[in-house]
């Protein structure tokens, strides 16, 4: 029988492991269906799907101000399209690879926005994490490349949006559920924009799959509600658990050769995920997520 806190630290988490799991295994339903393709319009229908169904959760609770309102959408809206910044800025340069880099470099752009408006000071606890996860996946994938302007900003703005959506959206005092509606509304006003801008040149949009679809929409749900149960920095964790995961899919699926760079990578992004994971001293784990009217279901 598990022990009070161990069920807490379960009820707290598996939003998260939830997430890096379907987020380490989506490639390989794009190797088998590859007409499964994500687009701006599927992300912001997704979003839209999850606004609605958190709205009908969050009926229940009194609603935020205006401007609370808007903070939490702002800072959703960094959440979710932050790491969709080189689609934003129309960078096909920018490889998958190159952008899973930059992302785990999202937990140091959460230990300095904490710093900033926090009144912790900034330490090595909040910065090691992220860079050992970015050194671990340069054993293994090529250096980004830094001849294109629009690949270097998606680049950098991809963890910074991401680091400083999280922590705005974690310091916001408003309902969780409610934060979760705002979010998923600011998302979708950026998917949007994107969208709109994007189908300007063809004046037509791309078609939307509906796997994509069902598939984003989980994927978003998943994300405000892990954001909502655990820290900052926690949260972050996902951009080095998914890495590792799906390098443990290689030799287990695919039957892959196990070299020293594979176990070295694997070795730096455990290390780094379990940093992330503990509750820092200077960073408490809310009391309540989603526990009351959350998005369950």
């Amino acid at each position: 029988m598990l022990e009070p806190h161990n069920t807490n630290h379960w009820h707290r988490s598996w939003p998260l492991a939830l997430l890096c799991l379907l987020a380490s295994t989506v490639w390989l339903l794009l190797d088998r269906y590859p007409q499964i393709t994500f687009t701006l319009p599927s992300d912001a229908i997704a979003c839209i799907i999850a606004a609605i169904i958190a709205l009908a959760v969050a009926s229940r609770t009194a609603r935020p101000t205006l401007t609370e309102t808007l903070r939490c959408a702002f800072a959703g809206a960094l959440v979710l399209a932050g790491p969709s910044a080189g689609t934003f800025l129309q960078a096909s340069s920018l490889d998958a690879g190159s952008l899973t880099i930059a992302l785990t470099l999202t937990p140091v752009v959460i230990g300095v926005t904490e710093s900033v408006l926090g009144n912790d000071e900034l330490s090595a606890d909040h910065l090691w994490p992220g860079l050992t996860a970015a050194v671990a996946l340069l054993l293994l994938l090529p250096a980004p490349s830094v001849s294109d302007p629009r690949s270097d900003a998606a680049m950098l703005l991809a963890p910074i949006l991401t680091g400083i959506g999280c922590v705005l959206f974690r310091r916001s005092t408003v309902a969780a559920v409610w934060k979760a509606v705002s979010g998923f509304a600011g998302a979708t006003l950026i998917f949007g924009l994107g969208t709109f801008v994007e189908s300007l040149p063809q004046r037509t949009l791309p078609p939307i799959s509906p796997a994509a679809l069902a598939i984003d929409t989980l994927l978003f749900a998943l994300a405000i509600l892990a954001l909502s149960r655990l820290t900052a920095s926690q949260y972050a964790a996902r951009y080095a658990v998914v890495p590792l995961l799906i390098l443990l899919q290689g030799p287990l699926l695919l039957h892959s050769l196990v070299t020293w760079r594979s176990v070295a990578c694997a070795v730096l992004l455990l290390a780094a995920a379990i940093a992330l994971l503990r509750s820092s001293p200077s960073e408490k784990v809310p009391k309540e997520g989603l526990e009351d009217h959350s998005l369950q279901g």
